[in-house]
């Protein structure tokens, strides 16, 4: 009888660990699908989950546009957008709609069809992601499956390899 009670014991006590280290998974580790958000672009329309397409990869990039990394960035996105024109972009900040609305308008971000730029005044995606710096990523399939997330920025070489 003692035996099955430190079975028993032992059994509730890693199943209470297994829950509670569960529950401290961000959002996107415990459902590694595109989540559904929705942002305000610089023209005042909304964009979400639904206007992607489903025949494309889709990059999310959580950024502010006061962030030197943000920027660069951008940058280099801007300078390889041939290797990546078969990846659907969304640039996604917290920041002020005006702060972003600026920072797309000094990229030029609108003459790039595969790119959408917006604020979520809900921070829903900074939640989803528990964002603790920026820019933080995200990378889905054309099935809207998790690839791979980075939390410091991404790897570019491998997100080239991602785009084809």
């Amino acid at each position: 009888m003692k035996k099955f009670t430190l079975v028993l014991l032992l059994l509730i006590f890693t199943a209470s660990a297994f829950s509670q280290a569960q529950d401290s998974l961000p959002p996107y580790k415990q459902v590694p699908i595109i989540p559904p958000f929705r942002i305000l672009l610089p023209d005042s329309s909304w964009y979400s989950k639904a206007n992607l397409n489903t025949k494309q990869p889709t990059w999310i990039i959580y950024f502010s546009p006061d962030c030197g990394h943000c920027q660069m960035e951008t940058e280099e996105i801007l300078k390889n957008i041939d290797k990546l024109r078969k990846m659907q972009i969304v640039l996604i900040t917290s920041r002020p709609f005006d702060d972003m609305k600026q920072f797309a308008r000094y990229y030029s971000l609108a003459k790039f069809s595969n790119i959408k730029v917006g604020t979520d005044p809900t921070r829903f995606i900074t939640n989803f992601y528990k964002v603790e710096t920026t820019p933080f990523s995200a990378v889905y399939d054309k099935k809207g499956n998790l690839i791979r997330a980075y939390e410091k920025g991404g790897n570019m070489p491998e997100l080239y390899s991602l785009a084809r």
